[in-house]
């Protein structure tokens, strides 16, 4: 696999140098320090991946895609922490690192690189991250999430979902579109979602198992630590999560 690292500082290069050196299939066939240097070399060496930082100093990374239209080569977005750019990577479902990059993360992100190495970013994806970026240094949330599944992208707006289901490593969205209930097999884990959501007052993870909309709430049976949603489901809730549970309600 072939790769070029896009990054305005010079200690990020040597840092994914360094963490890359023992990947036999992957070749670091460049290095570029902005967005318009980084754009020349994609359009001269063609990589297959691209480790690209989102702010440097003549722009973002979504400023060099926007240049090339819809990517020919896998990206994954180099940021610092960021609680803006994370939630924007997440909504449109692009893969991330963030600085100082760990090298199990890094692996973690290179196999996913190599199982769907067909696969490409659509121009969806990166319209919704781009949203989500812009909006959240404008302290605005976004309306839509990018939820890949084993068909694809599916695109659902926030306010829809009713609640999120563990299923091991993957999770079930239970949401509404056209006044029919609808169910989808997203292939991240719960764990990815929680972050995704944590900045919305309307989601609250309240069982191992389960995060729900708060919107979506009809009542709270205490007795039997029950949430009854809108469209009839009911969720269960933890011993320790019934007092938060409350507490949220009430503030609705």
């Amino acid at each position: 696999m072939t790769a070029l690292i896009i990054d305005d500082e010079k200690h990020s290069h040597e840092a994914l140098l360094r963490l890359t050196a023992g990947e036999q299939d992957l070749q670091v066939l460049g290095q570029g320090y902005s967005v318009q240097e980084g754009l020349k070399m994609v359009q001269a060496y063609h990589p297959e991946l691209v480790f690209l930082d989102v702010e440097m100093a003549d722009g973002t990374g979504f400023d060099l895609l926007k240049q090339l239209g819809t990517p020919s080569f896998q990206v994954v977005f180099i940021t610092a922490h960021n609680k803006y750019a994370e939630a924007a990577f997440r909504f449109g479902a692009l893969d991330f690192l963030t600085k100082p990059v760990q090298r199990e993360l890094l692996q973690e992100a290179l196999e996913r690189m190599r199982q769907r190495k067909a696969e490409r970013y659509t121009l969806e994806q990166l319209h919704i991250a781009l949203e989500t970026f812009h909006q959240g240094h404008q302290r605005k949330l976004p309306q839509r999430i990018a939820v890949p599944t084993s068909k694809g992208l599916e695109m659902i707006p926030v306010s829809d979902i009713l609640y999120l289901e563990a299923d091991w490593n993957y999770t079930y969205f239970h949401f509404m579109r056209g006044g029919v209930k609808q169910k989808l097999h997203a292939s991240q884990n719960l764990k990815y979602y929680e972050s995704a959501l944590e900045h919305y007052s309307d989601f609250l993870k309240v069982h191992r198992s389960y995060i729900i909309n708060l919107l979506q709430v009809d009542r709270f049976i205490r007795s039997d630590s029950t949430l009854e949603l809108r469209d009839g489901s009911e969720v269960p809730v933890a011993r320790g999560s019934k007092e938060e549970v409350e507490k949220r309600l009430l503030s609705q």
